[in-house]
């Protein structure tokens, strides 16, 4: 019976080529939004990230955690927050570096609120 060896030094020798391809080539956010009057943790929050070479949308869990991995590095992102009952939020100059994950909390602000003047609120 042919030895399996050589099989799977090939492949684990494959695997590691292309890990080491990739590793640097990427970056991500990740984060928590929080409700700004309160302190709890937002879920459903739809995120829009974006910068003038790539875009990506995430949504945010149970506990308001998002991420949005494998990012063109280098580049500045706005992310634009929206969420039924509170004010949309666009802030921008959110960095990307290769081989990291920048995190960032955020905070939106409830539409029963008075709305915020800047911070990149809109909406109501």
């Amino acid at each position: 019976m042919p030895s399996l060896r050589p099989v799977f030094i090939a492949c684990a020798l494959l695997a590691s080529l292309a890990s080491t391809a990739l590793a640097g080539d990427m970056g991500g956010i990740t984060g928590t939004i929080t409700d700004a009057n309160t302190g709890a943790p937002l879920s459903g929050v739809h995120l829009d990230i974006a910068s003038p070479s790539s875009s990506a949308s995430a949504t945010t869990d149970a506990k308001g955690h998002f991420s949005a991995l494998f990012l063109p590095p280098d580049d500045r992102y706005t992310v634009t927050m929206t969420k039924d009952g509170y004010y949309s939020r666009t802030l921008s100059g959110y960095a990307v570096y290769a081989d990291q994950t920048q995190h960032y909390d955020l905070q939106l602000v409830p539409a029963a609120s008075p709305k915020p003047s800047g911070g990149g609120y809109r909406g109501g």
